[in-house]
Protein backbone atom coordinates (compact mmCIF):
# COMPACT_ATOMS: atom_id res chain seq x y z
CA UNK A 1 0.00 0.00 0.00
CA UNK A 2 1.36 3.27 -0.99
CA UNK A 3 2.06 5.83 1.65
CA UNK A 4 0.33 9.00 0.37
CA UNK A 5 1.44 11.23 3.55
CA UNK A 6 5.30 10.70 2.57
CA UNK A 7 6.61 12.93 0.17
CA UNK A 8 8.70 11.26 -2.89
CA UNK A 9 11.73 12.14 -1.79
CA UNK A 10 12.20 12.38 1.33
CA UNK A 11 15.87 12.34 3.78
CA UNK A 12 18.16 9.75 3.61
CA UNK A 13 20.81 8.00 5.79
CA UNK A 14 24.37 8.63 5.36
CA UNK A 15 27.13 7.92 7.93
CA UNK A 16 27.38 11.47 9.07
CA UNK A 17 23.50 11.74 10.15
CA UNK A 18 23.59 8.31 11.55
CA UNK A 19 26.43 9.03 13.70
CA UNK A 20 25.45 12.49 14.74
CA UNK A 21 21.59 11.34 16.07
CA UNK A 22 19.93 8.57 14.34
CA UNK A 23 18.03 7.95 11.09
CA UNK A 24 14.85 10.02 9.68
CA UNK A 25 11.28 8.33 10.25
CA UNK A 26 10.90 5.58 6.80
CA UNK A 27 8.95 5.90 3.85
CA UNK A 28 6.57 3.38 3.08
CA UNK A 29 6.83 1.34 -0.06
CA UNK A 30 4.67 -1.01 -1.76
CA UNK A 31 4.26 -4.78 -1.31
CA UNK A 32 2.77 -5.89 -4.87
CA UNK A 33 2.75 -9.89 -5.91
CA UNK A 34 4.93 -10.75 -8.31
CA UNK A 35 2.94 -12.43 -11.11
CA UNK A 36 5.92 -12.74 -14.51
CA UNK A 37 9.10 -14.13 -14.33
CA UNK A 38 12.16 -11.91 -15.61
CA UNK A 39 14.57 -12.66 -17.66
CA UNK A 40 16.79 -15.46 -16.71
CA UNK A 41 20.37 -14.22 -17.07
CA UNK A 42 23.62 -13.33 -15.23
CA UNK A 43 22.23 -8.88 -14.99
CA UNK A 44 21.73 -6.57 -13.71
CA UNK A 45 18.17 -5.77 -12.17
CA UNK A 46 17.21 -2.67 -10.63
CA UNK A 47 14.59 -1.56 -7.81
CA UNK A 48 13.28 1.54 -6.90
CA UNK A 49 10.63 1.85 -4.26
CA UNK A 50 8.88 5.34 -5.63
CA UNK A 51 9.37 4.65 -9.65
CA UNK A 52 9.16 1.13 -10.16
CA UNK A 53 6.70 -1.41 -10.52
CA UNK A 54 6.78 -5.13 -9.85
CA UNK A 55 4.51 -5.79 -13.14
CA UNK A 56 7.96 -4.54 -14.99
CA UNK A 57 10.96 -6.23 -16.60
CA UNK A 58 13.90 -5.11 -13.81
CA UNK A 59 15.67 -3.05 -16.30
CA UNK A 60 16.99 0.47 -15.32
CA UNK A 61 14.49 2.03 -17.79
CA UNK A 62 11.60 -0.24 -16.20
CA UNK A 63 12.96 -1.09 -12.53
CA UNK A 64 11.30 -3.48 -10.06
CA UNK A 65 9.22 -1.59 -6.67
CA UNK A 66 10.09 -3.57 -3.67
CA UNK A 67 12.36 -5.94 -1.69
CA UNK A 68 9.44 -8.84 -1.82
CA UNK A 69 9.97 -8.66 -6.04
CA UNK A 70 13.66 -9.56 -5.49
CA UNK A 71 13.24 -12.54 -3.57
CA UNK A 72 10.64 -13.90 -5.75
CA UNK A 73 12.67 -13.75 -8.74
CA UNK A 74 15.39 -15.18 -6.92
CA UNK A 75 13.45 -18.13 -5.78
CA UNK A 76 12.24 -18.80 -9.35
CA UNK A 77 15.33 -19.05 -10.78
CA UNK A 78 14.63 -15.41 -12.77
CA UNK A 79 17.75 -13.80 -11.01
CA UNK A 80 20.78 -16.47 -12.05
CA UNK A 81 23.84 -16.83 -9.82
CA UNK A 82 26.27 -14.06 -10.63
CA UNK A 83 23.84 -11.46 -11.52
CA UNK A 84 23.53 -7.79 -9.19
CA UNK A 85 20.81 -6.43 -7.89
CA UNK A 86 20.94 -2.80 -7.41
CA UNK A 87 18.52 -0.37 -4.88
CA UNK A 88 17.98 3.03 -6.10
CA UNK A 89 19.77 5.47 -4.00
CA UNK A 90 17.71 7.89 -1.87
CA UNK A 91 14.87 5.44 -1.69
CA UNK A 92 13.19 3.13 1.36
CA UNK A 93 12.39 -0.23 0.74
CA UNK A 94 9.91 -2.18 3.49
CA UNK A 95 11.20 -5.78 3.36
CA UNK A 96 13.94 -8.20 3.65
CA UNK A 97 16.61 -9.58 1.40
CA UNK A 98 17.10 -13.57 1.01
CA UNK A 99 19.16 -14.93 -1.31
CA UNK A 100 18.29 -18.32 -0.50
CA UNK A 101 20.64 -20.91 -2.42
CA UNK A 102 21.06 -18.87 -4.98
CA UNK A 103 24.99 -18.58 -5.01
CA UNK A 104 27.32 -15.18 -5.90
CA UNK A 105 24.63 -12.68 -6.20
CA UNK A 106 25.35 -8.79 -5.85
CA UNK A 107 23.58 -6.37 -3.59
CA UNK A 108 24.50 -2.60 -4.75
CA UNK A 109 22.99 0.35 -5.15
CA UNK A 110 22.33 2.88 -8.18
CA UNK A 111 21.49 6.62 -9.06
CA UNK A 112 22.96 9.87 -7.77
CA UNK A 113 21.23 10.69 -4.63
CA UNK A 114 23.77 11.56 -1.91
CA UNK A 115 21.94 9.03 0.65
CA UNK A 116 22.34 5.38 0.57
CA UNK A 117 18.99 2.81 -0.17
CA UNK A 118 17.26 1.50 3.32
CA UNK A 119 15.79 -1.90 3.89
CA UNK A 120 14.07 -2.11 6.69
CA UNK A 121 11.24 -4.14 8.63
CA UNK A 122 10.06 -1.38 10.11
CA UNK A 123 5.81 -1.12 10.16
CA UNK A 124 4.57 2.44 10.37
CA UNK A 125 1.01 3.93 12.30
CA UNK A 126 0.54 7.54 11.57
CA UNK A 127 -3.31 8.33 11.72
CA UNK A 128 -5.05 8.64 14.93
CA UNK A 129 -7.62 6.42 14.07
CA UNK A 130 -5.55 3.39 14.03
CA UNK A 131 -5.56 3.38 17.19
CA UNK A 132 -7.84 1.90 19.43
CA UNK A 133 -8.17 2.74 23.07
CA UNK A 134 -8.80 0.08 25.42
CA UNK A 135 -8.53 1.52 28.85
CA UNK A 136 -7.11 4.86 30.41
CA UNK A 137 -3.92 5.99 28.34
CA UNK A 138 -3.86 2.61 26.62
CA UNK A 139 -3.92 2.13 22.78
CA UNK A 140 -3.99 -0.93 20.83
CA UNK A 141 -3.38 -1.51 17.47
CA UNK A 142 -4.15 -4.72 15.11
CA UNK A 143 -0.84 -5.87 12.84
CA UNK A 144 -2.85 -8.41 11.05
CA UNK A 145 -1.59 -8.84 7.61
CA UNK A 146 -5.20 -8.10 6.54
CA UNK A 147 -5.06 -4.54 7.76
CA UNK A 148 -1.96 -3.25 5.95
CA UNK A 149 -2.80 -0.18 4.51
CA UNK A 150 -6.11 0.59 7.09
CA UNK A 151 -4.09 0.35 10.78
CA UNK A 152 -0.55 0.31 9.46
CA UNK A 153 1.81 0.64 6.32
CA UNK A 154 5.34 -1.03 5.96
CA UNK A 155 6.90 -4.35 6.16
CA UNK A 156 4.25 -7.44 5.84
CA UNK A 157 6.21 -10.84 7.49
CA UNK A 158 5.26 -13.85 6.74
CA UNK A 159 6.88 -15.29 9.82
CA UNK A 160 5.73 -12.47 12.36
CA UNK A 161 4.30 -9.73 13.81
CA UNK A 162 6.21 -9.58 16.24
CA UNK A 163 7.66 -5.93 17.63
CA UNK A 164 10.88 -5.38 19.55
CA UNK A 165 11.10 -2.08 19.99
CA UNK A 166 8.85 1.35 18.93
CA UNK A 167 10.73 4.29 17.70
CA UNK A 168 8.96 8.09 17.97
CA UNK A 169 11.05 10.94 15.99
CA UNK A 170 14.77 9.89 16.79
CA UNK A 171 13.97 8.16 20.19
CA UNK A 172 14.37 4.21 20.22
CA UNK A 173 11.17 3.05 22.92
CA UNK A 174 12.15 -1.06 24.13
CA UNK A 175 10.52 -1.48 27.36
CA UNK A 176 8.87 -4.18 26.42
CA UNK A 177 6.29 -5.79 28.83
CA UNK A 178 4.33 -9.22 29.19
CA UNK A 179 1.33 -8.12 29.76
CA UNK A 180 -0.99 -5.10 29.52
CA UNK A 181 -1.56 -4.83 33.50
CA UNK A 182 2.30 -3.89 33.31
CA UNK A 183 2.03 -0.82 31.36
CA UNK A 184 2.45 2.17 33.96
CA UNK A 185 4.74 4.22 31.98
CA UNK A 186 4.14 6.44 28.67
CA UNK A 187 6.18 3.96 25.49
CA UNK A 188 5.97 0.75 27.79
CA UNK A 189 4.29 -1.55 24.95
CA UNK A 190 3.22 -5.54 24.80
CA UNK A 191 3.57 -7.62 21.91
CA UNK A 192 1.14 -10.56 21.90
CA UNK A 193 -0.08 -12.16 18.29
CA UNK A 194 -0.91 -9.36 16.10
CA UNK A 195 -1.81 -6.98 18.85
CA UNK A 196 0.41 -4.26 20.30
CA UNK A 197 -0.78 -2.07 23.02
CA UNK A 198 1.09 1.51 23.94
CA UNK A 199 0.63 3.31 27.41
CA UNK A 200 0.48 6.69 26.70
CA UNK A 201 -1.14 9.52 27.79
CA UNK A 202 -2.60 10.71 24.67
CA UNK A 203 -3.35 8.88 21.05
CA UNK A 204 0.33 7.74 20.43
CA UNK A 205 -0.39 9.18 16.59
CA UNK A 206 -1.88 12.76 17.87
CA UNK A 207 -1.60 15.26 14.84
CA UNK A 208 0.38 12.65 12.76
CA UNK A 209 2.59 11.47 14.53
CA UNK A 210 4.49 8.70 12.71
CA UNK A 211 5.00 5.60 15.40
CA UNK A 212 7.62 3.02 13.87
CA UNK A 213 7.06 -0.49 14.92
CA UNK A 214 10.48 -2.88 14.69
CA UNK A 215 9.54 -6.34 13.47
CA UNK A 216 11.35 -9.35 14.52
CA UNK A 217 13.08 -10.30 11.54
CA UNK A 218 16.49 -10.14 10.10
CA UNK A 219 16.42 -7.49 7.02
CA UNK A 220 19.09 -9.14 5.29
CA UNK A 221 20.86 -12.99 5.35
CA UNK A 222 23.60 -13.91 4.20
CA UNK A 223 24.76 -16.61 2.04
CA UNK A 224 27.62 -18.33 -0.43
CA UNK A 225 29.20 -16.17 -2.82
CA UNK A 226 26.59 -13.03 -1.74
CA UNK A 227 28.38 -9.71 -1.71
CA UNK A 228 26.50 -6.48 -0.56
CA UNK A 229 27.95 -2.57 -0.71
CA UNK A 230 26.56 0.62 -0.14
CA UNK A 231 23.22 -0.39 1.06
CA UNK A 232 21.61 0.73 4.74
CA UNK A 233 20.03 -2.11 6.84
CA UNK A 234 17.95 -0.16 9.50
CA UNK A 235 15.22 -1.26 11.87
CA UNK A 236 14.23 -4.82 12.81
CA UNK A 237 13.45 -5.92 16.17
CA UNK A 238 16.06 -8.70 15.51
CA UNK A 239 19.39 -9.13 14.17
CA UNK A 240 20.25 -6.76 11.60
CA UNK A 241 22.69 -8.99 9.12
CA UNK A 242 23.19 -12.86 9.63
CA UNK A 243 24.64 -15.13 7.74
CA UNK A 244 22.92 -18.95 7.58
CA UNK A 245 22.54 -21.59 10.28
CA UNK A 246 25.47 -23.58 11.06
CA UNK A 247 23.01 -26.51 9.26
CA UNK A 248 23.57 -24.27 6.16
CA UNK A 249 27.35 -23.03 5.72
CA UNK A 250 28.17 -19.56 4.81
CA UNK A 251 31.17 -19.98 2.29
CA UNK A 252 31.99 -16.42 0.95
CA UNK A 253 29.88 -13.59 2.08
CA UNK A 254 30.83 -9.96 1.97
CA UNK A 255 29.56 -6.97 3.65
CA UNK A 256 31.05 -3.77 2.84
CA UNK A 257 30.27 0.22 3.52
CA UNK A 258 26.96 -0.56 4.57
CA UNK A 259 24.93 1.37 7.34
CA UNK A 260 23.57 -1.04 10.07
CA UNK A 261 21.55 -0.57 12.79
CA UNK A 262 18.51 0.14 14.76
CA UNK A 263 18.21 -3.55 15.63
CA UNK A 264 16.47 -5.74 18.52
CA UNK A 265 14.44 -6.53 21.32
CA UNK A 266 12.45 -9.70 19.56
CA UNK A 267 12.42 -12.34 22.36
CA UNK A 268 14.68 -15.89 21.96
CA UNK A 269 13.24 -18.95 22.24
CA UNK A 270 13.62 -18.91 26.35
CA UNK A 271 11.07 -16.38 25.80
CA UNK A 272 12.96 -13.85 28.23
CA UNK A 273 16.49 -13.10 26.77
CA UNK A 274 16.39 -10.53 23.70
CA UNK A 275 17.81 -10.56 20.55
CA UNK A 276 20.06 -7.59 18.65
CA UNK A 277 23.05 -7.85 16.54
CA UNK A 278 24.18 -5.84 14.32
CA UNK A 279 26.61 -8.71 12.22
CA UNK A 280 25.71 -11.80 13.31
CA UNK A 281 28.49 -14.66 11.94
CA UNK A 282 27.26 -18.08 12.67
CA UNK A 283 29.39 -20.85 13.38
CA UNK A 284 29.97 -22.78 9.74
CA UNK A 285 30.48 -19.71 8.11
CA UNK A 286 34.30 -19.44 5.94
CA UNK A 287 35.62 -16.54 4.11
CA UNK A 288 33.84 -13.64 5.67
CA UNK A 289 34.62 -10.33 5.29
CA UNK A 290 32.75 -7.22 7.20
CA UNK A 291 34.65 -4.51 5.72
CA UNK A 292 33.89 -0.71 5.90
CA UNK A 293 30.67 -0.58 7.98
CA UNK A 294 28.76 1.52 10.10
CA UNK A 295 26.88 -0.01 12.94
CA UNK A 296 24.66 1.58 15.53
CA UNK A 297 22.10 1.35 18.31
CA UNK A 298 22.02 -2.08 18.39
CA UNK A 299 20.31 -3.82 21.40
CA UNK A 300 23.48 -6.29 21.82
CA UNK A 301 26.96 -6.22 19.96
CA UNK A 302 27.72 -4.60 16.43
CA UNK A 303 29.52 -7.22 15.85
CA UNK A 304 29.73 -11.42 16.74
CA UNK A 305 30.83 -14.60 16.04
CA UNK A 306 28.81 -17.31 18.16
CA UNK A 307 26.90 -20.68 17.50
CA UNK A 308 27.25 -24.33 18.44
CA UNK A 309 30.33 -25.70 17.21
CA UNK A 310 30.60 -27.33 13.98
CA UNK A 311 31.66 -31.45 14.32
CA UNK A 312 33.22 -31.66 11.15
CA UNK A 313 35.87 -28.94 9.62
CA UNK A 314 36.25 -25.51 11.41
CA UNK A 315 33.54 -23.74 13.23
CA UNK A 316 34.60 -20.44 11.65
CA UNK A 317 37.54 -20.04 9.17
CA UNK A 318 38.94 -16.55 7.56
CA UNK A 319 36.25 -14.34 9.53
CA UNK A 320 37.11 -11.01 9.09
CA UNK A 321 35.59 -7.53 10.89
CA UNK A 322 38.14 -4.72 9.29
CA UNK A 323 37.62 -1.10 9.33
CA UNK A 324 34.22 -0.58 11.09
CA UNK A 325 32.62 1.97 13.03
CA UNK A 326 30.58 0.88 15.97
CA UNK A 327 28.52 3.64 18.31
CA UNK A 328 25.97 3.30 20.37
CA UNK A 329 25.73 -0.24 20.77
CA UNK A 330 25.77 -2.35 24.15
CA UNK A 331 29.65 -4.10 22.69
CA UNK A 332 31.03 -3.67 19.95
CA UNK A 333 32.31 -7.43 19.55
CA UNK A 334 31.28 -10.74 20.76
CA UNK A 335 32.31 -14.06 20.52
CA UNK A 336 30.64 -17.61 22.15
CA UNK A 337 30.41 -21.19 21.28
CA UNK A 338 28.91 -24.19 22.42
CA UNK A 339 29.21 -28.23 22.52
CA UNK A 340 32.31 -30.40 20.95
CA UNK A 341 34.03 -29.15 18.08
CA UNK A 342 36.41 -30.70 15.37
CA UNK A 343 39.48 -31.61 17.38
CA UNK A 344 41.74 -31.53 13.92
CA UNK A 345 40.06 -28.13 12.60
CA UNK A 346 41.08 -24.52 13.76
CA UNK A 347 38.46 -21.75 13.86
CA UNK A 348 39.70 -18.31 13.00
CA UNK A 349 38.56 -14.44 13.43
CA UNK A 350 40.12 -11.09 13.06
CA UNK A 351 39.31 -7.64 14.43
CA UNK A 352 41.10 -4.82 12.71
CA UNK A 353 40.74 -1.52 12.27
CA UNK A 354 38.04 -0.42 14.01
CA UNK A 355 36.71 2.52 15.36
CA UNK A 356 34.44 1.88 18.64
CA UNK A 357 33.07 4.49 20.86
CA UNK A 358 30.41 4.89 23.77
CA UNK A 359 29.67 1.35 24.25
CA UNK A 360 26.80 0.64 26.46
CA UNK A 361 25.01 3.63 25.21
CA UNK A 362 22.26 1.70 23.36
CA UNK A 363 19.00 2.22 23.84
CA UNK A 364 18.83 -1.11 25.58
CA UNK A 365 20.48 0.21 28.48
CA UNK A 366 18.25 1.36 30.97
CA UNK A 367 15.37 -1.04 30.03
CA UNK A 368 17.51 -4.85 29.45
CA UNK A 369 17.15 -7.19 32.74
CA UNK A 370 20.90 -8.32 32.17
CA UNK A 371 22.77 -4.50 32.34
CA UNK A 372 25.30 -5.64 34.76
CA UNK A 373 28.37 -5.40 33.04
CA UNK A 374 26.97 -5.41 29.48
CA UNK A 375 28.20 -1.98 28.70
CA UNK A 376 31.87 -3.45 27.13
CA UNK A 377 33.47 -2.98 24.21
CA UNK A 378 34.63 -6.74 24.37
CA UNK A 379 32.21 -9.82 25.69
CA UNK A 380 32.76 -13.26 25.47
CA UNK A 381 30.75 -15.94 27.01
CA UNK A 382 31.80 -19.42 26.40
CA UNK A 383 35.17 -20.60 24.50
CA UNK A 384 34.33 -24.32 23.69
CA UNK A 385 35.53 -23.96 20.41
CA UNK A 386 38.70 -21.86 21.55
CA UNK A 387 38.81 -20.11 18.41
CA UNK A 388 42.06 -18.04 17.45
CA UNK A 389 40.83 -14.70 17.37
CA UNK A 390 43.25 -12.21 16.31
CA UNK A 391 42.08 -8.25 17.63
CA UNK A 392 44.89 -5.63 16.32
CA UNK A 393 44.83 -1.87 15.49
CA UNK A 394 41.29 -1.18 17.42
CA UNK A 395 40.49 2.63 18.92
CA UNK A 396 38.43 1.90 21.43
CA UNK A 397 36.82 4.84 23.13
CA UNK A 398 34.78 5.62 26.18
CA UNK A 399 31.93 2.62 27.78
CA UNK A 400 30.20 2.41 30.21
CA UNK A 401 30.90 -0.49 32.57
CA UNK A 402 34.38 -2.00 30.99
CA UNK A 403 36.61 -2.50 28.37
CA UNK A 404 36.49 -6.26 28.43
CA UNK A 405 33.76 -8.47 29.79
CA UNK A 406 34.96 -12.12 30.28
CA UNK A 407 32.01 -14.64 31.85
CA UNK A 408 34.13 -17.70 31.56
CA UNK A 409 37.36 -16.35 31.67
CA UNK A 410 39.65 -14.95 28.82
CA UNK A 411 39.38 -17.29 25.63
CA UNK A 412 42.48 -19.64 25.20
CA UNK A 413 42.80 -18.24 21.55
CA UNK A 414 42.57 -14.96 21.56
CA UNK A 415 45.79 -12.57 21.01
CA UNK A 416 44.51 -8.93 21.92
CA UNK A 417 46.95 -6.18 21.12
CA UNK A 418 48.84 -3.06 19.26
CA UNK A 419 45.45 -1.28 19.82
CA UNK A 420 44.02 2.16 21.75
CA UNK A 421 41.87 1.83 24.76
CA UNK A 422 40.63 5.19 26.08
CA UNK A 423 38.17 4.85 29.26
CA UNK A 424 36.90 7.10 32.09
CA UNK A 425 39.53 6.92 34.92
CA UNK A 426 36.69 5.36 37.17
CA UNK A 427 35.60 2.56 34.24
CA UNK A 428 37.14 -1.09 35.16
CA UNK A 429 39.32 -2.23 32.08
CA UNK A 430 37.76 -6.05 32.75
CA UNK A 431 34.04 -6.04 34.48
CA UNK A 432 34.85 -9.63 36.73
CA UNK A 433 38.29 -7.73 37.83
CA UNK A 434 39.33 -4.67 40.13
CA UNK A 435 41.64 -3.15 37.55
CA UNK A 436 40.89 0.61 36.27
CA UNK A 437 43.34 2.41 33.88
CA UNK A 438 46.04 3.35 36.46
CA UNK A 439 46.38 -0.06 36.52
CA UNK A 440 46.75 -1.22 33.39
CA UNK A 441 50.26 -3.14 33.64
CA UNK A 442 48.82 -5.15 36.32
CA UNK A 443 46.26 -6.06 34.69
CA UNK A 444 48.18 -6.83 30.97
CA UNK A 445 50.56 -8.94 33.41
CA UNK A 446 47.43 -10.79 34.92
CA UNK A 447 45.74 -11.65 31.53
CA UNK A 448 48.37 -11.37 28.90
CA UNK A 449 46.17 -8.81 26.89
CA UNK A 450 47.34 -5.66 25.45
CA UNK A 451 51.15 -5.56 26.49
CA UNK A 452 51.87 -3.00 24.01
CA UNK A 453 48.26 -1.16 23.51
CA UNK A 454 47.77 2.58 24.15
CA UNK A 455 45.67 3.41 27.06
CA UNK A 456 44.50 6.66 27.51
CA UNK A 457 42.26 8.37 30.76
CA UNK A 458 39.54 9.80 29.40
CA UNK A 459 38.47 13.30 31.47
Amino acid sequence: MDDHNEPRRASRPSRRTVLSGGVAGLAAAALTVWTSPARAAVAEYFVDSTGGDDAADGSRTRPWATAARVNQAIAAGAVAAGSTVRFRRGRRFHGIVRPGTTSGLRFESWGDEPEAPVITTYKYVQGEQCWHEVGDGLWQVDLSAANIGRTHHGHVSSWTTEIGFLKVGSTLHGDRKTSNTALTEDWQFTSLGSIVTVRCAENPSIGGRRVWLAVAEPILEGRSGSTVRDLAFLGTGRNAVQTASSAVRTQGFTLASCIVGEAGGGLASDGVSRMGNGVQVWSGATDVLISGNTIVDCWDTAMTIQGPAVTAGPSWSNVEFTGNVSDRNMQTFEYWSSGLPDPSAVATCSVRGTTASRAGASWSAGVRLDRSGKGSHVLFYADAVQAQITMRGNEFTGASDAYLYANAGVPVGLSSDENTIRLAPTTRLHWQRSERIEQRAAWTAATGLERNSTFTALL
